[in-house]
């Protein structure tokens, strides 16, 4: 049985600063699978460094776009891929706000400093243009998102498309923390505002690729296995929304 899942992710590419800035934090390289040696954190130990980042290291230094899917029956990887290029061969490259260090929901992330329409539609065009790729959840798969305190529109959204933070609910971010209690959050973001200082520019920056990532089993991690980037100086034009 297949237990393959794949994403489609914005994940920076691995020559930028923040490419390198993410994957020293996380200890892994979402590009290559490859470990990496953590930065040292005054007064935290390396284990709890370890701990913190551990879910965020498992799905690699990213922003979903598409979350995580196993595949329909009769679809297959070579058809996804066909689908991601002809996609992408739609798109042109765009303008994105500037990231900053931001506290979310007992995480720490990186996210636009003000809101972006055009990240919004292009999400909403990526969650929609794959579905069809989509396998529909199990059960149980169900029942575990389905615990979790959600709302009425999450729960219509998460039986529609399979993740209940999409369209209306989502939220452009890359994850660098489990969730953190107050004191070690606050701390911790003051030792990241250093490290990511130079990865950031402070200035809008070019949104002009996305990832398709796999997981091969529920045990292993994520890793990328094909970059796309959108072709410049071509007329962008959108999936028509159904």
């Amino acid at each position: 049985m297949n237990q393959a899942r794949y994403a489609v992710y914005y994940v920076p590419k691995p020559d930028t600063p923040l490419a390198q800035f993410g994957t020293r934090w996380l200890g892994r390289d979402v590009a290559t699978g490859e470990a990496v040696v953590q930065p040292t954190i005054a007064d935290l130990d390396a284990t709890r460094l370890v701990e913190i980042t551990n879910a965020p290291r498992k799905y690699g230094f990213h922003a979903t776009l598409k979350p995580p899917f196993k595949l329909a029956e009769g679809c297959d990887l070579r058809m996804l891929d066909e689908a991601l290029e002809a996609f992408v061969a739609a798109q042109e490259p765009f303008e994105a706000p500037a990231l900053e260090l931001a506290e979310l929901d007992g995480f720490i992330a990186l996210r636009p400093k003000k809101t972006s329409d055009a990240l919004h539609q292009f999400a909403e065009e990526c969650v929609r243009a794959f579905d069809p790729f989509r396998a529909p959840p199990s059960q149980q798969e169900l029942e575990k998102r389905l615990s979790a305190e959600l709302t009425d529109k999450q729960i219509k959204l998460l039986k529609k498309w399979g993740y209940p933070y999409v369209m209306s609910e989502f939220c452009f971010h890359m994850t660098l923390t489990e969730r953190l209690k107050g004191k070690e959050r606050k701390r911790l973001v003051a030792e990241l505002e250093l490290l990511v200082k130079d990865a950031l520019s402070g200035k809008k920056w070019m949104f002009d690729s996305i990832a398709l990532v796999c997981q091969k089993t529920p045990d292993e991690p994520f890793e990328v296995k094909k970059f796309y980037t959108f072709a410049p100086h071509r007329k962008r034009r959108w999936l028509v929304k159904k």
